[in-house]
C-alpha cells in the first residue's frame, strides 16, 4: 500500500538523481566567490535556505533529444541564479516576510541588501552563460532567450502590480500572471533541448512541456499559501496580493468576499485566518485546482508524444504524470 508521501518521494528522487549535485553547486556559487566576502552573511543564509532543482529538468530535456546532459551544467547553474534573482525581487515587491515558516532574505537582511544580492545573481547568471563551453550560436540564442524571459517577467510584474493597486486583479488575471511566469521553466527546457542539438520541433514541444509544468508548480504553491500551510497568507491579505485560489474562492462565495473586505480594513489575527481558510475550503477550490492541475498534466504529456521515445522522455512523462496525485496527497483534507 502506498503511503501518503509516495508521489512526493518519487518526484524528489527524479530531481535529486538527475540534478541534485548541480543544484548544490548553484546555491554555493555566490558564497564561494571571494570578491563577495562582504556579503558573506546573506549569502550563507541563501546557501542554507534556498535550493533550485530545475537542473534535473534541463538535463532530462537535453538527454531526451539525444544530447549529453552534463553539457547543460553551466546553463543550469545560470538559470538557478536567475530563479534566485526573480524570487528575491518577488519577495520585495509582494512584501513577503516568510516562506514555509522561514524568513525571506528581505526580512532577515533588509530590502537594500536583497536588491544587491538579486542583481548580483542575475549578473552572475549572464556571466556564466557567456563563459560556457558552447558554440557561439548556442550561447547567443540562450542569451537572447534569457533576456526575453527577464523582459517578460518585468512586464508581467509591472502590469500585475498596477492591477493590484487599482483593485482589479481577478482570478482570470492572476491565472494569466501564473501562465506568463511559467515562461521561466519553459525557457529552461528549451535551453536543455538546444544544448542537446534538438530540432526546432523538439525545442518547441519541450518548451511547452516546461510551460505546463511551471503552471502546475505555481498552482500547487499558490494553494499551499491559500490554506495557510505557510505564514504568508495574512501578509497576502494585508497587501492585496491574493493567491489565485483565494481570488477564485471570493468569486464563488459572497461570504468569503465580505470577510475579505472586512479583513483588509482591520487587524488580522490567527483566529480570523483559521476561520477564513475554512470558508475558502468550503468553496470547493481544492477540487477546482485539482482539475486544473490534471488538465495541465495531460497537456504536458501530449507535448512529449512528439519527442523520440527514450528513457529521459519516459522520466519526464512519469514526472508530470504524478503531479495530480502529488497535489491530492499533499493537501488531503
Amino acid at each position: 500500500m502506498r503511503n501518503k508521501y509516495y508521489s512526493n518521494e518519487v518526484c524528489r528522487k527524479i530531481l535529486e538523481d538527475n540534478g541534485g549535485l548541480i543544484a548544490d553547486k548553484a546555491r554555493r556559487i555566490l558564497l564561494e566567490d571571494r570578491s563577495l566576502k562582504d556579503l558573506r552573511q546573506p549569502l550563507e543564509f541563501i546557501s542554507k535556505s534556498w535550493r533550485d532543482l530545475t537542473p534535473a529538468l534541463m538535463r532530462l530535456s537535453c538527454q531526451a533529444v539525444g544530447g549529453q546532459p552534463e553539457e547543460t551544467n553551466d546553463a543550469a547553474i545560470a538559470m538557478c541564479l536567475m530563479h534566485l534573482s526573480f524570487s528575491i525581487w518577488d519577495d520585495i515587491i509582494d512584501k513577503v516576510r516568510f516562506k514555509s515558516f522561514k524568513p525571506t532574505l528581505p526580512t532577515k537582511f533588509g530590502e537594500s541588501t536583497s536588491i544587491i544580492v538579486a542583481g548580483l545573481a542575475a549578473a552572475k547568471a549572464f556571466s556564466i552563460i557567456n563563459e560556457a563551453n558552447l558554440k557561439k550560436e548556442k550561447r547567443q540564442l540562450i542569451n537572447e532567450w534569457v533576456w526575453q524571459l527577464c523582459s517578460k517577467m518585468a512586464r508581467t510584474e509591472t502590469l500585475a502590480s498596477r492591477m493590484r493597486t487599482q483593485g482589479i486583479l481577478s482570478s482570470n488575471k492572476k491565472l494569466w500572471k501564473i501562465k506568463s511566469e511559467a515562461s521561466d521553466l519553459a525557457t529552461c527546457l528549451k535551453i536543455g533541448a538546444v544544448i542537446g542539438n534538438g530540432s526546432e520541433n523538439d525545442i518547441n514541444h519541450l518548451g511547452n512541456y516546461g510551460m505546463y509544468l511551471g503552471i502546475i508548480f505555481s498552482l500547487r504553491q499558490d494553494f499551499q499559501t491559500s490554506i495557510n500551510l505557510t505564514l504568508e497568507l495574512a501578509d497576502k491579505i494585508k497587501n492585496n496580493s491574493l493567491p489565485y485560489s483565494i481570488l477564485w474562492a471570493t468569486e464563488h462565495s459572497e461570504k468569503i468576499n465580505d470577510e475579505l473586505s472586512l479583513a483588509q480594513k482591520n487587524a488580522i489575527d490567527g483566529a480570523y485566518v483559521k476561520e477564513f481558510v475554512k470558508e475558502v475550503l468550503n468553496s470547493r477550490v481544492f477540487d477546482h485546482v485539482a482539475r486544473k492541475i490534471t488538465a495541465y498534466s495531460e497537456k504536458a504529456k501530449e507535448e512529449l508524444i512528439y519527442i523520440k521515445t527514450s528513457s529521459a522522455n519516459q522520466t519526464l512523462r512519469s514526472f508530470v504524470d504524478i503531479q495530480s496525485r502529488l497535489f491530492v496527497e499533499s493537501f488531503s483534507i
